[in-house]
């Protein structure tokens, strides 16, 4: 059975690396809220969610949180050996998969978001619209 000792180490290292971590994923971010805030006036003024704005935002996202799970994976490594390294190295490996495959199911969202809200409010602000056609899509069943 592992000494729980090297386990209380790692958390408190662990700690201390999210701590920094997030401080510079604290910057990173508040970069991205013009991005967010763009994002959100469309919502409400167009009842329509930007693809291109919303794979920025996830795109910064993923960049970002990738980082912090290296940056702290690094910081409780460096000090770890053994069975205790090579569950770190598992967890962030799981984490990272973990993080690529929700920012890969959210890429459904625009679509879905879209759809629903020309159902609640109609085609307005639909770039698809404009070009004469209804909004209804290969994949999407006409209203009516």
């Amino acid at each position: 059975m592992p000494d729980a000792g090297r386990f209380s180490d790692v958390g408190e290292q662990g700690s201390r690396a999210v701590m920094e971590a997030a401080a510079a994923l604290e910057q990173e971010l508040s970069a991205g809220i013009a991005d967010a805030k763009a994002a959100t006036a469309r919502l409400t003024g167009e009842h329509r969610v930007d693809q291109e704005e919303f794979d920025r935002l996830v795109g910064r996202v993923s960049e970002n949180t990738h980082q912090l799970i290296d940056a702290v994976s690094e910081r409780v490594l460096a000090n770890t050996t053994g069975e205790v390294s090579e569950q770190a190295q598992r967890l962030a490996a799981n984490a990272h998969d973990v993080l690529d495959l929700l920012l890969g199911l959210s890429s459904l969202a625009p679509g879905l978001a879209n759809q629903g809200l020309r159902n609640a409010f109609g085609p307005q602000g639909d770039p698809r619209a404009a070009d004469g056609r209804d909004g209804a899509g290969p994949d999407e069943r006409p209203r009516g």
